[in-house]
C-alpha cells in the first residue's frame, strides 16, 4: 500500500464514517437536496430576478439574489424535511439501520469521487511509479471511464432539460423565435460536460 492508496482509503473512510454519523436519510436528502436546488435555481432564477429589483437595479445582481435565494429555500426544506423523517424513523426504532445505510451510502459516494478524480488525473500522472503501484489505483481504474461518463451524463440532462424549458419560454414570449432553427443535439456549446 503507498501513498495514493491511503490517501484514496481515507477519503472512503470519511464518506462512510460521515454517512454513519448522518444515516442514510440526511446524506441522500443532502445530496438531492443540493442538486434539486442547483437544478431549480438554474432554472428559474430568471423569473424571479425581477423580484429582487430591491436588491440592485443591474439585472445580473438580480438573477445571481434569485439563484441564491432559491437554493437557500430548498436546502432549508430539505433540512426540514430529513429532520421530519429522522424523528419517524427514531420513534420506529429503526435508528441503527438508518445509519448503517448512511454509512454505505457515504462510502458509495466516496467511491463515486474516487473514480471520477481517478479519470481525470490518470491521463496526466500514469506513468508515475505511484500509480502504476497503487493497489486501489489499479483495481479501480477499469470503472473509472464509467463513472465519469455516468456523471457527465446526468449533468448533460439536467442542463439539456433546463436549456429545453428555457428555449420554450423564449419561444413562447417572442414570435420571431419561432423561425429559428433548433440546435443538433451533437453541436457544441459553452457548456464544458459536452
Amino acid at each position: 500500500m503507498n501513498t495514493i492508496d491511503v490517501f484514496i482509503l481515507i477519503i472512503l473512510l470519511t464518506g462512510g464514517l460521515n454517512g454513519l454519523r448522518q444515516g442514510f436519510i440526511k446524506a441522500f436528502a443532502n445530496l438531492t437536496g443540493w442538486i434539486l436546488a442547483l437544478i431549480v435555481a438554474a432554472k428559474y432564477a430568471s423569473v424571479l430576478a425581477p423580484s429582487m429589483s430591491s436588491l440592485s437595479s443591474d439585472p445580473v445582481v438580480q438573477k445571481i439574489a434569485a439563484f441564491a435565494f432559491i437554493v437557500l429555500m430548498i436546502v432549508v426544506l430539505t433540512w426540514l424535511v430529513t429532520y421530519l423523517l429522522n424523528g419517524i424513523l427514531k420513534t420506529l426504532k429503526l435508528g441503527p439501520l438508518n445509519r448503517l445505510a448512511g454509512g454505505v451510502f457515504g462510502g458509495l459516494k466516496g467511491l463515486l469521487v474516487v473514480l471520477i478524480t481517478i479519470q481525470g488525473v490518470g491521463p496526466w500522472v500514469e506513468s508515475s511509479p505511484h500509480w502504476k503501484q497503487s493497489k486501489f489505483i489499479q483495481a479501480l481504474l477499469p470503472y473509472a471511464p464509467w463513472a465519469a461518463q455516468m456523471s457527465k451524463e446526468a449533468a448533460n440532462e439536467a442542463l439539456h432539460h433546463i436549456h429545453a424549458e428555457d428555449e420554450h419560454k423564449s419561444s413562447a414570449a417572442s414570435p420571431e423565435t419561432l423561425n429559428r432553427k433548433e440546435r443538433p443535439s451533437g453541436e457544441s456549446t459553452n457548456n464544458p460536460f459536452y
